[in-house]
């Protein structure tokens, strides 16, 4: 019947609409956690710390959500926050 046939349409929409937006939700999450590792003077590899368990989100958030920047410039450019 009609009923059957809508759902694998409803899934191919899910997926068209969908998958898109995840993959650009990574890819800004990803740049705005390079960025922040940036701005504690640290690699951007520093993202995979998020992958230990446990300990990892913990240490993320509190690097990337609580502590400060360093001050002034550091390896990975000028401080955004300094006026030039």
């Amino acid at each position: 019947d009609g009923a059957t046939e809508s759902v694998p349409a409803l899934s191919l929409i899910a997926w068209v609409i969908f998958v898109p937006i995840y993959i650009l939700t990574v890819y800004c999450t990803l740049a705005i956690q390079a960025k922040r590792w940036h701005d504690r003077d640290k690699s951007a590899w520093w993202i995979l710390i998020a992958f230990v368990p446990i300990i990892g989100g913990f240490w993320t958030l509190i690097e990337c959500g609580f502590l400060k920047g360093t001050e002034g410039a550091n390896n990975y450019g000028n401080d955004p926050l300094e006026t030039p």
